[in-house]
């Protein structure tokens, strides 16, 4: 198994679908070794993309109701 460190690292580097973003690849997670729960969101809105902070948009709001 491939450790956090070098999978954060590879995965942020990647720019496979660069020339199909109007924003450029950023990919925004976070993680812990401790952690029990993985959810997984895909296209995230512009004030996610440009803060880089998981969830922190409408579609935040509604997954913690």
């Amino acid at each position: 198994m491939m450790p956090l460190d070098q999978v954060a690292e590879e995965a942020q580097a990647c720019a496979v679908c660069e020339a199909h973003l109007l924003l450029g690849p950023r990919l925004v997670f976070r993680g812990a070794r401790t952690t029990w729960l993985l959810i997984i969101g895909q296209m995230p809105g512009t004030k996610v993309h440009t803060a880089g902070i998981p969830w922190n948009d409408p579609s935040g709001d509604r997954l913690r109701l």
